[in-house]
């Protein structure tokens, strides 16, 4: 019989994978930037491409933490935060894009559809804005301004942070620890705090956001260990993924919603119109994800080899 694998033999395989990932899905990001920027009739459309990147960024992020319990979390940290601040750096163009996905879906009268992309193509130089600020992080890393992490160290080109977290994986010795004992210590926390966000009203856009983040945290973790754990993990990561489908709809909504409320330029009488409509989305939206609140609050109730379906 095979010895159970070591943790950090699962998660280094886990960390190059990304790293490959992240740099590809960099590349698409940047092709799409440069046409954005110089308007290019029938250039790079990889609508794809950014949410992508920000995916592999979450995943590694979630890996990381759980890579603490096997190498030196010092030197992690730095990487972790320059990670984070990368993710972080990209999110507003992410937002607009999923803002325009958002408005888009919504049933509109002509006359307040023709108002909102009017009000969309203003928004274009903010857009391009957006591109060139990600464009030139990613191509030359961030800028002087940018602030330092908590340790007081600069914030590295995310390329320097790929070979430092490579180095630490191929160099550094890690705590031997059994993939399947360390699997089901962080699953069991990640779901724990599914469990504690959970309790909060669907009204609570803050918890919604907050749960919706732990969400993607418990399924990349039990993706992660699904091998090794078997059917709790797969379990835990069906159930994961489709809430966060659920809860990321309700996010864009919330944020549509907010951006609208604070939107200049558009006539009272459209932005009315178009609030109603995400406001009614929400109510369906939250409609859907209420009894799955409800499924959530008692998952770890479920011992290990209960076989019935977690709640989609």
């Amino acid at each position: 019989m095979n010895e159970p694998s070591h943790a950090h033999e699962v998660l280094a395989v886990a960390l190059h994978a990304l790293i490959a990932d992240a740099r590809a899905a960099r590349a698409r990001v940047l092709a799409v930037s440069a046409s954005a920027l110089a308007q290019t009739p029938g250039g790079p459309t990889d609508e794809e491409a950014l949410h992508d990147f920000r995916v592999a960024l979450r995943r590694m992020r979630t890996i990381l933490r759980v890579a603490r319990e096997v190498w030196r979390r010092k030197r992690l940290a730095r990487i972790e935060g320059e990670i984070r601040y990368h993710a972080q750096a990209t999110g507003m163009l992410r937002d607009e894009e999923v803002l325009r996905e958002t408005l888009a879906a919504l049933d509109l009268p002509p006359e307040t559809r023709a108002e909102v992309d009017a009000w969309l193509n203003r928004r274009d130089r903010t857009v391009r804005k957006e591109h060139a600020d990600v464009t030139r992080l990613l191509r030359d890393g961030p800028p002087r301004r940018a602030p330092t992490l908590p340790n007081g160290k600069h914030i590295r080109p995310l390329e320097r942070s790929f070979h430092a977290l490579a180095a630490r994986l191929d160099g550094d010795t890690p705590r031997l620890v059994s993939t399947v004992d360390l699997g089901h210590a962080v699953l069991d926390h990640a779901a724990r705090d599914v469990v504690t966000w959970a309790m909060r009203d669907v009204g609570d856009t803050e918890a919604m956001h907050e749960l919706r983040i732990r969400y993607k945290r418990l399924r990349y973790t039990a993706e992660l260990f699904a091998e090794h754990l078997g059917a709790t993990a797969t379990r835990f990561a069906k159930h994961a993924t489709r809430m966060q489908r659920h809860l990321g709809e309700l996010h864009d909504i919330d944020h549509a919603i907010v951006t609208l409320s604070r939107a200049r330029g558009l006539d009272a009488a459209s932005k009315g119109a178009v609030l109603a409509a995400l406001h009614a989305a929400r109510v369906r939206c939250a409609s859907k994800v209420e009894p799955h609140l409800v499924e959530a609050r008692s998952l770890m109730d479920r011992g290990p080899d209960d076989e019935t379906p977690l709640p989609v």
